[in-house]
């Protein structure tokens, strides 16, 4: 494996097990990580799609109804943390066999691949340990996702290290092979608090969504909306989505002989919507990137307490599909503890030149989720004004300010 050139002082294959053992900590917890805020956001902006569930079923002429959808995204607390896993490998000596190569050459060894392998192995000793027991390691029952605001850490006592080391099954076997003194070397300077990624601590999700309502063809409105990405602040990045639906009046066929004043309204709406989110993560500048394709089939009635206000209620199922791109480096007390950086710098300077191997995860994720909401609208001439709560996953304030014409 190459490797670049490095301040005076730094371990390469300490700097490359630091790094793949990240690369673990990401592929066991990047998807808890990472799925409340794309869910959160996106939950939030898949609401205010009705606020009357009233449809002419023939006009003279096309109506337009344009609304600006407020959204106020309550953040569960069951959302700002998850139970992070500890990366870790039973050994099994076949498994050596990977790592070796022989020929006419005499043997090939995989030092990193070798390394980073009894790295994982000497986890799950630890992890399986008694806490009071010698080489015990502790995982924690909690960490931040990215909308929580604890910062966790696995504890990785030099002491453990060693006596865990020293106690491999394999320690013997590498002795023979002269890897005793790289692989303690390694461990040795491997960092001794190894932060897992710290959260934003986002206690809620404001939005406002522009919306345009087209109609009525046979009962049935055209809605749409699009926003261009906008900031919605250094917590959430850049936010942009474009979404179509189709609503249409069903109880126009119910009560034909109460046309003029059925007892209730109800409309049966479909919805796709589409959405983007961008944003720079932490003191290492980590990008998240994610798009999230979404459909949501609502059924509401609603019905006139006054000539001009009226209540309504509905039932929503959402699917979501979400696929996330996460860019992200060794976290700079990490890249200090390596010597990457010169402490207290969070950016290179001659001679530290950083994490200049950022790594990529794909996170892909399948949701879906009922929701309830419940509501109270008023149109006075031709001003339009709603409120409503969403009861789901997530729970979201609604209102709607508007003008038809």
């Amino acid at each position: 494996m190459p490797f670049l050139a490095y301040s005076q002082g730094v371990n390469n294959f300490t700097v490359e097990l630091a790094r793949q053992f990240s690369r673990d900590i990401f592929e066991l917890n990047g998807v808890n990580f990472l799925q409340p805020v794309v869910r959160v956001v996106n939950s939030t902006s898949n609401t205010g799609f009705y606020y009357d569930a009233r449809i002419p079923y023939q006009v003279k002429k096309p109506y337009f109804k344009f609304t600006i959808q407020g959204m106020f995204g309550i953040t569960p607390e069951n959302e700002k943390s998850y139970t992070p896993q500890m990366p870790n490998q039973q050994f099994n000596p076949d498994d050596l066999q990977k790592f070796l190569k022989i020929d006419y050459n005499g043997i090939k060894i995989d030092t990193a691949g070798l390394v980073h392998y009894l790295f994982l192995n000497m986890m799950y000793d630890g992890i399986n340990r008694k806490p009071d027991e010698p080489g015990s390691i502790v995982v924690p029952q909690k960490a931040p996702t990215a909308l929580g605001n604890k910062q966790t850490a696995f504890e990785l006592r030099k002491s453990a290290m060693d006596t865990l080391l020293k106690s491999h099954p394999a320690y013997e076997f590498l002795k023979n092979l002269g890897l005793t003194d790289t692989l303690n070397s390694a461990i040795q300077q491997f960092p001794d608090i190894f932060n897992l990624p710290p959260g934003g601590n986002i206690n809620h999700i404001i939005a406002g969504v522009p919306q345009l309502v087209v109609g009525s063809l046979y009962g049935t409105e055209l809605l749409l909306r699009y926003i261009p990405k906008v900031n919605l602040g250094s917590n959430i990045g850049d936010f942009g989505f474009w979404g179509v639906g189709i609503n249409h009046n069903f109880t126009n066929y119910l009560f034909k002989n109460y046309l003029d004043k059925p007892p209730f309204e109800g409309s049966l709406q479909l919805v796709y919507q589409s959405t983007e989110l961008e944003n720079t993560v932490g003191v290492t500048n980590a990008k998240l990137k994610a798009q999230a394709d979404m459909v949501n089939f609502n059924l509401h009635l609603s019905r006139n307490l006054t000539k001009s206000i009226s209540i309504y209620a509905g039932g929503s199922y959402e699917k979501i599909n979400i696929q996330s791109t996460y860019k992200y480096y060794l976290p700079v007390e990490i890249q200090w503890q390596l010597k990457l950086l010169e402490w207290p710098n969070y950016s290179p300077t001659p001679g530290y030149p950083g994490d200049q191997n950022p790594q990529i995860a794909i996170v892909k994720l399948d949701d879906s989720q009922v929701k309830f909401t419940v509501g109270l609208s008023a149109e006075f001439y031709n001003f339009i004004l709603a409120t409503d709560f969403n009861f789901s996953k997530v729970n979201i304030w609604g209102l709607t300010l508007g003008y038809k014409f």
